[in-house]
């Protein structure tokens, strides 16, 4: 009898434990999840987890999952909904609120990135991360004194965090502050000397602070370092030029060219005259013509045309007739004589110099597509002709 109450009383707690077991919510799989995510199928994931939770759900576990999945899935709206719910439950998450803050920059909603953020470093004045991001919505604000301050504090908050010291060095550079740039670029290579980023960095500032010896210690470690990049060449080179070693600079910007091709308006003139310091006066006449015809844009006689017009139609002849005989230097634009004969002919009262650039239109041989202009030429020749000296 008492085998029986014992077998019956096990039975009991059994059946118990199924009918518990069976009322729980059915789980995730967190394995599975984990292949979602590691096959980066973030979208598959997140309904994955919506067939296990209503959309009514207020577990923050849970809704912090949804939101994760759908802004890596690049899904921001739908990411947003999960994290401003989040953030309802509790306004003072920081991860919820960074998590809100980069959602608004993904989708150039930078106001709201901009609360979210400084909600961050209320909370938390020493979040170096946070204050690095206020400083580049300062920079797209274009209130570079706001973004100085952010990425200063982020940098004394973490000075041998590379990518914080880089910006705030170029940042130091562009309100020229070098010895500032160099002195947070100096402390972070003390961490790592041989950081290429930092390096590049400390290169550039070199170069505004005209130390040259510097620039070709750097330049040559860079090189060392395996970044012949043509930023990295051209500084070296200008290096090596104000150093006075002329034939590692003709060498260096000989290099350079063979792996880009081409390469900016001041090197060609920094090789220019370091052959003229070597006395290689062809060669440095080469690049001279290099420079020359890299510095006057292909449009200049276009623009020289554009800039006549506006005389012309501000009631500027003479200023017109100028442009246009200055747009000649750069290029012949056939249609210029003709404007420039119409000017002396109409508003100058000039018919021998009208008569000069008619006909000079004519030698252009003009296209079809200016057929009535030169029909009205020849005709005004012959009118122009009795009443000329020629």
């Amino acid at each position: 009898m008492k085998w029986l109450v014992f077998a019956f009383f096990q039975f009991y707690l059994r059946f118990c434990g199924f009918i518990a077991h069976a009322q729980q919510p059915m789980q995730p799989d967190n394995n599975k999840l984990l292949e979602f995510y590691q096959t980066q199928q973030y979208r598959v994931a997140a309904q994955y987890l919506k067939t296990f939770y209503s959309d009514t759900i207020v577990d923050p576990a849970v809704l912090g999952r949804l939101g994760y999945c759908y802004r890596m899935a690049g899904d921001y709206a739908e990411a947003e909904r999960y994290y401003l719910r989040l953030y309802r439950l509790d306004s003072l998450r920081i991860s919820t609120l960074l998590n809100l803050a980069t959602i608004n920059v993904q989708r150039r909603k930078y106001l709201p990135a901009t609360v979210y953020y400084r909600q961050v470093i209320a909370l938390d004045t020493t979040h170096a991360a946070a204050y690095e991001a206020l400083s580049e919505l300062m920079k797209r604000k274009g209130d570079l004194g706001l973004a100085y301050t952010y990425l200063e504090r982020a940098n004394d908050l973490q000075p041998s965090n590379s990518d914080i010291a880089y910006n705030f060095s170029q940042l130091c550079v562009n309100v020229e502050q070098y010895a500032k740039a160099d002195s947070v670029l100096q402390l972070a290579l003390e961490t790592d000397p041989d950081n290429g980023l930092l390096l590049l960095g400390k290169l550039r500032v070199a170069e505004k602070r005209k130390n040259y010896p510097e620039m070709v210690t750097i330049g040559e470690q860079l090189r060392t370092l395996g970044d012949e990049s043509q930023q990295v060449l051209s500084l070296l080179a200008r290096g090596y030029f104000h150093t006075d070693k002329l034939a590692d600079c003709e060498k260096t910007y000989n290099h350079l060219v063979a792996l880009y091709k081409e390469m900016g308006e001041i090197d060609y003139y920094y090789l220019a005259m370091a052959y003229k310091g070597m006395k290689q006066y062809k060669q440095g006449l080469t690049y001279m013509d290099k420079v020359l015809e890299m510095a006057v844009s292909p449009n200049t006689a276009f623009y020289y045309g554009r800039k006549a017009d506006l005389h012309d139609l501000a009631n500027q002849p003479s200023a017109a007739a100028s442009s246009y005989l200055r747009s000649f230097q750069f290029e012949t634009i056939p249609l210029h004589y003709y404007s420039l004969a119409v000017i002396y002919d109409r508003k100058l009262n000039d018919s021998s110099h009208a008569l000069r650039y008619y006909r000079l239109y004519l030698k252009q041989e003009p296209t079809k597509a200016e057929e009535r202009y030169r029909t009205y030429v020849k005709q005004r020749i012959e009118e122009l002709r009795p009443s000329s000296n020629q």
